[in-house]
């Protein structure tokens, strides 16, 4: 008998947004572990957003009802984009293959509500960071979503200030898992709906995006490529630094 037969029975379900108590439980266990303080929303505003419908959370839960894991969205209206904000599994629950069922979850339970133009999410740049024991290896992060299928724009992408104290996150990539505009056949996506969520997102973190700002304006001006954005692996993308 296999050592995987001892695994964990995992399903996936909807965080309850009103339970405010297993909200708060699985930001403590789940999501707070595994980011960095700049790249994480607060308790609050996550709550309040699954108050209001336009964040969703999925957590893996084992047989005994301990979650294990979770995977937190948000659509955005305008661009029809849903940016899979967080994606984590508490060490308890790591190879159990929670991580891929939380991403087909994804896909299959928020398609359905949302229909988004895109799926994306940000993610490491193995180029720029590296191994932690508490934050995970962003070299196996690429491998696992790349054999999902996702693959990356290739824009000078970062993630906006999360907030008046918080700071930008460099060096990110911004890979693209599905959505209606994902066209498996060509492999682009279309640079407007792109360029379309990041206005968006950067206003609603950051307020709107000036004409001085030469680091929103370089990614903004490296959607509108002639003839769409290729969806790439990380071993394609070219280098940003200037």
């Amino acid at each position: 008998m296999t050592s995987s037969a001892y695994r964990p029975v995992v399903t996936i379900e909807e965080l309850d947004a009103d339970n405010a108590r297993e909200v708060a439980d699985f930001y403590r266990r789940v999501l707070a572990p595994h980011f960095r303080a700049d790249e994480l929303e607060t308790s609050e505003n996550i709550a309040a957003g699954l108050k209001g419908g336009g964040t969703k959370a999925l957590v893996a839960r084992t047989a005994q009802g301990a979650i294990v894991g979770g995977a937190v969205g948000d659509m955005f209206a305008h661009s029809g984009v849903l940016l899979l904000s967080y994606l984590a599994v508490a060490a308890e629950g790591r190879g159990t293959g929670t991580g891929g069922l939380l991403m087909k979850a994804v896909t299959e339970v928020w398609g359905r509500h949302f229909s988004p133009s895109l799926f994306v999410m940000e993610v490491e740049d193995p180029r720029h960071y590296h191994s932690d024991s508490a934050l995970g290896d962003p070299e196996a992060r690429v491998r696992f979503y790349e054999r999902l299928g996702a693959r990356t724009l290739p824009i000078p992408y970062f993630q906006p200030a999360l907030g008046p104290a918080g700071h930008r996150v460099p060096h990110l990539m911004l890979m693209v898992f599905g959505g209606t505009d994902a066209h498996p056949v060509t492999h682009l996506v279309d640079g407007q709906v792109v360029e379309t969520f990041l206005v968006e997102y950067l206003e609603l973190c950051e307020g709107p995006v000036r004409p001085d700002d030469t680091e929103a304006q370089r990614m903004l001006a490296a959607c509108r490529r002639p003839g769409g954005l290729p969806l790439l692996r990380v071993s394609e993308l070219p280098s940003f630094d200037d």
